[in-house]
């Protein structure tokens, strides 16, 4: 397995939206994204490309500015500091990857009002009060929040709506359904035998900025004193690392899963071994560039059923994957979608 180091730097550049397959509603993640749009970085005689369609999605449209403004937040952090049109250049690389994004959303959204997947004022409300309560917010603060990102409660409210839907429609229609036999965590142990791996490890967040240059290296100590004020103030890791990291892991929150105590990098393995369950780093350098780390867990399997029990996971895992894939691609043969990007 690759040193904590090589994992994290291998992609440098930024990376498009995978497929998700657990949706997780947070305060500032996507919903929040999606009324966010840097206007300053259109000429104001191209106003009117705000509103053009740039896909139909059977009876829905998806506009211009529906996903850019998508883009704008799912990059934010990437952005920060880019010229106007830097800005632009680096969005068009990526808009047929968020727009083939929204599309899926769409049509699995359109799937589950087919299906009468409802959502109840409860749910959303529930929601909502989880959400507060993990921020330790107040009503009062609560609003503010939301009117510092841009809309109202009714939109934030919609969203969240979205977010469990797509939870339900997932959970009715995939999860419920898959099975892993006892065979089939024989068969995979019986493959995997070599590369089964039950010694120590430790579960690692990563927030990385990859540095070649001096210009680099002061633009990366910058980001990370600017990620730490947002870590001190109450942020959650995985959100900054979304919004901030250049790492390939940077979409799925900096999230590395498990990494086996021997594959460290003794730079990392120092940092590493001096932070408690739930606390991060401060900013360190390596060979390639700025970290920072959080330690989410210590992995220490000591018999049989700790590794059938990590085989069984990784097993659900690859077949959610598969299945959320074949179901996106088998609600996508059914719909009318054209595309005018």
């Amino acid at each position: 397995m690759a040193s904590l180091e090589g994992r994290a730097s291998g992609d440098k550049g930024v990376r498009g939206p995978g497929t998700g397959i657990s949706v997780t509603i947070r305060l500032f993640a996507f919903v929040a994204g999606l009324t966010i749009l840097l206007i300053s970085s259109v000429p104001a005689s191209s106003s009117i490309l705000l509103d053009r369609v740039v896909a139909v999605v059977g009876r829905d449209v998806i506009t211009w500015s529906e996903l850019y403004k998508a883009m704008e937040f799912e990059l934010g952090g990437k952005l920060a500091g880019l010229s106007p049109e830097e800005k632009k250049e680096q969005l068009k690389k990526y808009e047929k990857d968020f727009l083939r994004m929204l599309i899926d959303m769409k049509i699995q959204l359109n799937e589950a009002r087919r299906l009468n997947i409802g959502v109840s004022k409860e749910d959303v409300e529930s929601a909502i009060g989880r959400i507060r309560q993990k921020y330790g917010l107040s009503e009062t603060a609560f609003l503010k929040a939301l009117k510092k990102e841009g809309f109202s409660l009714e939109e934030y409210k919609k969203k969240v709506s979205e977010q469990i839907t797509l939870s339900k429609l997932v959970n009715l229609e995939i999860r419920s359904k898959i099975l892993v036999t006892e065979k089939e965590i024989d068969d995979y142990i019986e493959a995997n035998s070599d590369s089964i791996d039950l010694s120590e490890g430790y579960r690692v967040r990563h927030i990385f900025f990859p540095v070649g240059t001096p210009e680099e290296k002061a633009a990366a100590e910058r980001k990370a004193d600017e990620v730490m004020k947002l870590l001190e103030s109450g942020d959650p890791f995985e959100d900054l690392a979304r919004r901030f990291s250049e790492g390939s892991d940077a979409s799925s929150g900096g999230d590395l899963g498990v990494i086996k105590k021997n594959d460290l990098a003794p730079e990392f393995l120092k940092v590493i071994e001096g932070l408690k369950v739930g606390e991060h780093s401060t900013p360190f350098w390596s060979g390639r560039g700025l970290h920072i780390i959080k330690l989410e867990g210590v992995y220490r399997p000591d018999d049989e059923a700790a590794l059938r029990k990590k085989v069984r996971e990784i097993l659900i895992e690859k077949k959610l994957r598969d299945a959320l894939n074949d179901y996106i691609r088998s609600l996508r043969s059914k719909v009318f979608i054209e595309v005018k990007l």
